[in-house]
């Protein structure tokens, strides 16, 4: 575990109540793993099911925590990032309460600082989302 739920806050920009992750898995030069227990006091959790809007910023947040984490690494400071474009999203499922998300993050592309990602949520074995996002980060 590279980050945990006690210090992800350290790296990403989000503050309780909107952080949608736990625990920055994995990060390295092709992408990053994440982990994220659905809560009871989460703000998209609606009929027992988390929404869609938390699992795309779950993505997101995924994203802030690996680049942050490689930034801090490399001796620099976590950089912030803004979603510039979502496309090819398909959901498929919705996870319930006091389940876990696992998250992949898949980098497919670089152009100077903006960076095309695939992210995939799943729980239990699961699809839930996929989609593709360009991340602009501030240099």
């Amino acid at each position: 575990m590279l980050l945990t739920k006690e210090n992800i806050t350290e790296i990403i920009p989000q503050q309780a109540p909107f952080v949608m992750v736990d625990n920055l898995v994995s990060a390295d030069e092709t992408g990053f793993k994440s982990t994220f227990k659905v809560e009871e006091n989460n703000l998209f959790l609606k009929d027992g099911k988390l929404q869609e809007p938390a699992l795309i910023e779950n993505i997101a947040q995924t994203v802030a925590a690996g680049f942050g984490f490689v930034d801090k690494q490399a001796g620099g400071k976590p950089k912030i990032g803004f979603i510039g474009g979502i496309s090819k999203l398909n959901i498929h499922a919705l996870p319930t309460l006091n389940k876990t998300i696992e998250t992949t993050v898949t980098h497919l592309h670089q152009f100077e600082n903006i960076y095309l990602i695939k992210g995939e949520n799943f729980c239990d074995g699961e699809l839930l989302v996929t989609c593709e996002m360009k991340i602009v980060v501030q240099e």
